[in-house]
């Protein structure tokens, strides 16, 4: 079985270094508290980051928290200043967003906020912001010119959304009367440290390959879609289980003929998933420009997943992944099956989708589970949600928060990320106009709002 380091962090060097020239004053920035959640452990930047720019002249506020992954005195030893009061900060950065009633006027804040969208849930967020005069920068807006994120949680996310969706896949085909090594895994958050729980997987597929999995069932088929450092994460985990890669034309022959002490994989990139409406060759320039020109082809595909592992982005004007409508055709019951076998009502086990997109590519996963209840069964024929393993419908974990699990490690990963971004968003003032502001465009295209109003990128929301 093939075992992977989870997580080299690099960051994506930007346009201009962490440090000062000798005529600019550095200013002071606070780190917040995560109070969206109290699952949320992780924070945007690590004690030694801290140091860093400590070190190149910026005061840091850290407020105190008894539940982030790096205790208060870990920062202050790094000459933070751990205090309740942020308001002499000119930026404040976090990781989820920050409650309305916390919200600073006149400030610089980044975090990841989720209203770029324009979801329902997140217009009051936006509101205010905007009513108190917030230069908003979004973490998931910051993108380099081919339109790839430069800061996420790396593949802690996809690690930790993969060993919570085998756990489920487990209980769920314990529900359908079949005993299967998945049971060994746990959910990610009940381990002590991320090498126990790898452990766990691995426990898992020693089992797998002694032929310790049902014949009933037949082979399990997982499908990526996406690239990027989350689903690299997702795939380094199974491969602690004995795995076989296939190309998607394969994917019928394996059903039939696959082998039950291994698993098997998929993976799918846009150009896999969308064909052009005029018939023409995919193109991923045109596809981030004008998504609303291509068609979805994953309805061709899905019917042979047993899991579907979703880290594909999505906008309002490009195909779903998996609509209700799909849904429906997926779980519908088996009809062809093997003499004596017990009946699975359908391939599709579960799905689990790490883009962190309420109603996006996956059009039912219309809220995020949590950490604690990380699971729910969504039944298509009545569009409603269970907390059952028995009834009709798919398993779904979308978990908004997946690194959480692994906050330390988490945190790390994006801290080393986002470091060199600081300096930019330093150069922000949110009294002053936007067209002043002195960034990079990685930066200065992740601002969603400044001066009371959304910026020219955002106008849609």
């Amino acid at each position: 079985m093939a075992r992977m380091a989870i997580c080299r962090c690099r960051a994506v060097t930007p346009s201009r270094s962490i440090s000062q020239s000798p005529d600019e004053k550095a200013g002071v920035m606070a780190i917040c508290q995560e109070t969206l959640n109290v699952w949320e452990k992780r924070a945007p930047l690590a004690p030694h980051h801290v140091e860093q720019l400590i070190q190149n002249g910026i005061k840091v506020i850290v407020q105190p928290s008894e539940r982030r992954a790096y205790n208060d005195t870990a920062y202050s030893q790094m000459g933070a200043e751990v205090q309740e009061d942020i308001s002499e900060a000119s930026l404040v950065i976090g990781v989820k967003q920050v409650p309305i009633d916390h919200l600073l006027p006149n400030k610089t804040y980044a975090f990841f906020s989720q209203i770029a969208k324009g979801q329902l849930s997140n217009i009051s967020l936006l509101n205010a912001v905007l009513k108190k005069n917030i230069r908003l920068i979004d973490y998931r807006r910051m993108v380099d010119s081919e339109g790839t994120p430069v800061l996420g949680f790396g593949k802690y996310a996809g690690a930790a959304g993969m060993i919570n969706i085998l756990h489920v896949i487990g209980l769920r085909l314990l529900a359908l009367g079949h005993y299967t090594p998945f049971l060994h895994i746990a959910p990610c958050h009940s381990y002590s440290n991320f090498e126990v729980a790898r452990q766990a997987v691995r426990v898992a597929g020693s089992k797998i390959s002694l032929g310790q999995m049902p014949n009933p069932i037949g082979p399990i088929t997982f499908i990526f879609t996406g690239t990027g450092a989350v689903l690299q994460g997702a795939q380094e985990i199974l491969q602690e289980l004995p795995l076989e890669y296939s190309h998607p034309q394969c994917l019928p022959t394996f059903l039939e003929n696959g082998a039950l002490n291994k698993l098997h994989a998929c993976v799918l990139q846009k150009q896999d998933l969308y064909k052009h409406k005029n018939g023409g060759n995919f193109d991923n320039k045109e596809f981030l420009s004008h998504p609303e020109r291509y068609a979805g082809t994953f309805s061709k595909i899905a019917p042979y997943a047993s899991c579907v592992v979703n880290g594909l982005p999505w906008t309002p004007s490009s195909s779903r992944l998996i609509s209700i409508r799909d849904a429906k055709a997926l779980l519908q019951p088996r009809t062809l099956l093997p003499p004596g076998s017990s009946r699975l009502p359908h391939r599709l086990l579960a799905i689990c989708d790490l883009s962190d997109d309420p109603e996006g590519s996956i059009e039912f996963a219309k809220e995020c589970t949590a950490v604690d209840s990380p699971f729910c069964l969504y039944d298509p024929e009545e569009d409603t949600y269970k907390h059952s393993f028995r009834e009709r419908g798919v398993m779904l974990c979308s978990i908004d928060m997946m690194s959480a699990q692994i906050a330390r490690n988490a945190t790390d990963c994006f801290g080393s990320l986002l470091l060199p971004y600081i300096r930019d968003m330093f150069r922000s003032s949110a009294m002053t106009p936007f067209e002043d502001y002195d960034a990079g465009p990685i930066v200065k295209n992740a601002v969603i709002t400044s001066n009371g109003k959304l910026t020219f990128n955002f106008k849609y929301t």
